[in-house]
């Protein structure tokens, strides 16, 4: 019998027994928290899709929005995850700043596109509709999205216009022509 309890001595300060405990508490955290980021998460993205956020949004910003918030907070998730099992996320975040660069150079005129974009979403210089002059392009406006715009030329032509075009170069607005300044407020 003294056998069996020296074993189960030597067992135990192994901290075999301690560390399974230890590790199990952290998946049930895990799973737990990997419910609640979820759950967060999805309520983000459709407040921003279909609540009263959304109202006060354009349909293509709130859907932008609903994925980036929906994103962050499993990303949030993740590190608090990665904590609890006491992982060191200081090389991995150091790894993902340098990516990050490098992404973002190779990305540079999509990215300029995709800000020019948001600008125009959110200013309005111009709405659907219109009809707009930008360097030697004439036509009406028939969609803004977040790195192209959509002109419809009087013969018919659809152009696509670089948002980074439309934030740099000079842009004249017709309706705003002929527009009375009774009619502009």
């Amino acid at each position: 019998m003294a056998g069996i309890a020296e074993s189960f001595s030597r067992f135990y300060q192994l901290e075999i027994v301690a560390n399974a405990a230890r590790f199990l508490t952290g998946i049930v955290e895990a799973i737990l928290i990997v419910v609640l980021v979820v759950f967060v998460g999805r309520r983000m993205q459709a407040a921003w899709r279909s609540g009263r956020l959304a109202r006060r949004t354009s349909a293509n910003i709130g859907i932008l929005i609903g994925r980036v918030s929906y994103l962050t907070a499993v990303a949030l998730g993740l590190v608090w995850i990665a904590y609890i099992f006491g992982i060191e996320i200081g090389g991995l975040l150091t790894f993902l700043g340098a990516l990050s660069l490098a992404v973002t150079f190779a990305l540079q005129d999509v990215l300029k596109n995709l800000v020019a974009g948001l600008y125009l979403l959110w200013e309005r210089p111009f709405l659907i509709g219109d009809s707009i002059q930008v360097k030697d392009v004439t036509g009406k406006v028939e969609d803004v999205q977040i790195r192209t715009t959509l002109l419809r030329a009087e013969n018919g032509q659809l152009i696509v216009v670089p948002n980074a075009v439309l934030f740099t170069e000079i842009v004249t607005n017709r309706r705003l022509e002929t527009a009375t300044p009774e009619q502009t407020v």
